[in-house]
């Protein structure tokens, strides 16, 4: 076996196709050919492959289902998923999730052949990206360990507000990192390198104390049952030791549990969805509220949904920004909200910066807003009682 060879994972429960694809993807690469989602996801634990290609419909473990474990285990493979006519629409909500690209059943060898080619380049230039990246690495981490070390950060505070009212109820906690010589940097410019190192964990941890300390600040001026919401990571979560720090964190600063929402996107949740489930669920036995962030942007079957123990959905900013001018975002957003409501969930619309989409939200009767209308992340402030327009 050649070591020049890119490695392909072909999985499809379909044993002509597989055959097929194994047979003619050898003539060039290094492949190997599963017949399961399940034992795909195993084998990445132990081996590394640049492009995976799969089955979007398969019985065990669909491609689908399959994206979120492949993006934790082999993050730098590339995935292409293999969609019949009618599951079009399955293989694009992969792409949402991950997936590179995607080719329909019946297919020529000659698509098959370009896909793999055009899925390689792109893997080396994200490799190349990554490479050049390397030599800032190790500087980056030791000032971000100084950081966390000196609370470099401060936590800026972005208003929700009751859609009905237009009155502020809480607010999202949304961390900087105040560099020495770069100065004020948001959140994509270190969270994921955090994420990374662990260094998440203690970064979380001062986050949820200052909100915490902030909203009974809040509440001491009169503004009680006033809510914070702290996005936790999926290593914190992972640490175990979240509860306890919440606990302390709430004792503390005398927060009630009510006031405080945890936030965890959509796909985090997937990742360890059983033991993440148990954990949630004790929280809300303690009086949290727990929010899934960015809905619609990963994939959630509404089986999955109706059972994890959540309290309300926020609407992705990217499908309320055309809800007044996008006919299909304007049925995923209406389509959102029924179905939060139908699950007994409150739903929180990202994003809102017109008039029209407060008032086309207003009409679907959705339950909280955040957005450049009601105002942008900035240091805490005194809180408005005057109703917001339309």
């Amino acid at each position: 076996m050649s070591e020049n060879k890119a490695r392909l994972l072909i999985v499809d429960d379909e044993t002509q196709i597989r055959d097929v694809l194994h047979d003619f993807l050898s003539q060039s690469y290094d492949c190997v050919a599963l017949n399961s989602g399940k034992d795909a996801v195993a084998l990445l634990s132990t081996e590394s492959f640049d492009v995976i290609i799969s089955d979007i419909t398969m019985a065990q473990m669909s491609g689908l289902e399959m994206v979120p474990h492949i993006l934790k285990l082999a993050p730098e493979a590339v995935i292409i998923m293999i969609s019949g006519q009618r599951t079009i629409e399955f293989a694009i909500d992969a792409m949402r999730a991950g997936a590179f690209d995607y080719i329909t059943k019946p297919f020529d060898l000659s698509e098959v052949d370009a896909a793999v080619r055009r899925a390689l380049d792109h893997g080396k230039l994200f490799k190349d990206k990554l490479t050049r990246a390397s030599g800032s690495d190790e500087k980056s981490v030791k000032q971000l360990r100084r950081a966390v070390d000196n609370e470099e950060f401060v936590v800026y505070y972005q208003p929700q507000v009751d859609i009905e009212s237009g009155n502020i109820v809480g607010a999202e906690a949304l961390v900087r990192w105040k560099h020495p010589e770069l100065g004020l940097l948001p959140p994509a410019d270190f969270i994921s390198l955090a994420e990374e190192t662990g260094l998440i964990v203690p970064i979380g941890g001062w986050v949820l104390r200052m909100a915490c300390a902030q909203a009974r600040k809040w509440h001491q001026a009169g503004f009680l049952g006033f809510r914070v919401a702290v996005n936790v990571s999926p290593r914190q979560l992972q640490q175990g030791n979240l509860r306890e720090t919440i606990v302390r964190t709430l004792n503390e600063t005398e927060l009630e549990p009510d006031c405080l929402e945890l936030e965890l996107t959509e796909t985090s949740m997937m990742e360890n969805a059983e033991s993440e489930v148990e954990i949630l669920a004790s929280f809300r036995e303690m009086g949290l509220k727990i929010a899934i962030d960015d809905f619609g942007t990963g994939y959630s079957s509404l089986g999955y949904l109706k059972n994890l123990p959540i309290d309300s959905v926020k609407l992705d900013q990217s499908f309320v920004k055309g809800a007044t001018t996008d006919p299909d975002d304007a049925a995923l957003v209406m389509a959102v909200v029924t179905l939060g409501h139908n699950l007994r969930l409150k739903v929180i619309a990202e994003g809102i910066e017109t008039e029209d989409q407060l008032k086309f939200l207003r009409l679907l009767r959705c339950d909280r807003g955040q957005g450049y209308l009601f105002g942008k992340p900035a240091p805490a402030a005194p809180i408005r009682e005057t109703p917001l327009p339309g």
